[in-house]
């Protein structure tokens, strides 16, 4: 229980690094999302390396994606149930193994890509874990008045390091030592997470068990049925997120490197351009703070995210390719900033993790599909023509905005919380 008046927040941006545990989860965090990003850039390029194919890469892709989606009502339960920081420590150990044994692969020169896509499925059970493990965990590890703070340093470090750093590093390393020891490094910095976890005091948190499992998932379901802004936000983002986004991440290395003919270091930088696009999003998001009609922003900034992707599709050069995914990841990760704070405005804090886990899978339920999808359009009409329908078909989307109920929580936002229903 928290007390009515809020305690006074403390100064500076960095203040939530003080607590010992929170300190070493945003340390041993970072570390692992500078090996996500050099992860991300070695797995295209071994993916494509061993298959020509945009629909063999894909699979490799569409792999990781679907157990954390086939899990992740799941998930969001049973990290309510156990040790936060276990799921969080098994996580990381389970990830540094599978990524290890892909490192001694392909420094032996026995790789197959059937062994990729096994350890993409691995990666996926894991992730459906950590992700919200890690979400839940933040409240045990930081006062209240510190909370904001944490969570604008998360994911700071997470923008810099999976989407700039990483893959920036991750293209100068393959170029340099090649693949095999790209892997290695990127299991190393899973067990670097892993040991800052152990290293954590662990907090005694009895969990609840009163209600059955799926009782408990189901409260999620129906608050999201409930409220009918929310789930048609959410089906208009599936369905975008399936036509332009999820084939992004396949269809961006088959261009740099299929069509544009350019070097792993260059592909690396592409991918450190959309991270770098994200941080100056968020930096923005900050300045400007909540705008007064908060949803048809975000729908807005989604919206217009289209023109980078029809343009990217145009790209005369990897370096034309790079200002278009700035632009792109940049105005998504905008929205995103937009839609999550609604949500915490408007979601009970008690429904808040496992209504996260039903968005999750609306939102993101037919990415592997569209990853595939993308893969073999692309196959028979080009790269460059399934980037721009992509995209054309993905506007389509901010429709939304013309039914009235998707535009209630401007409605919503200005009624004190026991005037909401």
């Amino acid at each position: 229980m928290t007390s009515d008046a809020a305690p006074e927040p403390r100064n500076g941006n960095f203040a939530a690094l003080r607590e010992r545990d929170f300190a070493l989860l945003w340390s041993g965090q970072s570390v692992s999302s500078v090996g996500d990003g050099i992860f991300t850039v070695a797995l295209a390029l071994e993916a494509l390396h061993l298959t020509h194919r945009p629909s063999g890469f894909a699979l490799v892709i569409a792999a990781r994606m679907v157990p954390t989606i086939l899990l992740i009502l799941v998930s969001g339960v049973v990290v309510d149930r156990v040790s936060r920081q276990l799921a969080m420590l098994v996580s990381d150990v389970a990830r540094a193994f599978a990524v290890a044994c892909i490192a001694v692969l392909v420094g032996t020169g026995r790789i197959r890509l059937w062994e990729l896509v096994v350890m993409s499925v691995v990666f996926g059970i894991a992730d459906s874990f950590f992700g919200p493990a890690s979400n839940a965990v933040m409240p045990e590890l930081l006062p209240s008045d510190l909370i904001v703070q944490g969570n604008a340093l998360n994911s700071t470090s997470q923008q810099l390091a999976s989407g700039f750093i990483g893959p920036g590093l991750g293209g100068a390393i393959v170029g340099a030592v090649g693949t095999a020891w790209t892997f290695g490094i990127d299991a190393a910095s899973f067990l670097v997470s892993a040991v800052s976890l152990a290293l954590m005091h662990r907090s005694p948190r009895t969990a609840s068990t009163k209600t059955s499992f799926l009782d408990d998932a189901r409260e999620g379901i129906r608050y999201v049925r409930a409220e009918r802004w929310l789930w048609i936000t959410l089906v208009a983002a599936g369905v975008a997120n399936f036509f332009g986004y999820a084939p992004i991440g396949l269809l961006v290395p088959l261009l740099v490197r299929e069509v544009l003919h350019a070097s792993a270091f260059e592909l690396g930088l592409v991918f450190a351009a959309g991270g770098f696009g994200g941080v100056i999003a968020s930096l923005i998001a900050g300045r400007l703070g909540t705008p007064k009609h908060q949803i048809v922003v975000m729908w807005c900034a989604y919206g217009v995210a289209v023109v980078p992707v029809c343009a990217l599709a145009l790209s005369p050069n990897v370096w034309f390719a790079g200002l278009c995914v700035v632009g792109e990841v940049g105005l998504i990760i905008y929205g995103d900033v937009l839609f999550f704070s609604m949500l915490q405005q408007l979601v009970p804090q008690q429904l808040l993790g496992r209504v996260s886990s039903v968005l999750y899978l609306m939102a993101v339920g037919l990415m592997p599909l569209g990853t595939l999808v993308a893969g073999v359009v692309a196959s028979y009409i080009g790269i460059r023509t399934t980037l721009f329908l992509g995209g054309l078909l993905s506007c389509s989307t901010t429709l939304v905005l013309l039914f009235p109920d998707v535009r209630d929580p401007e409605v919503l936002r200005t009624l004190a919380p026991e005037q909401r229903t």
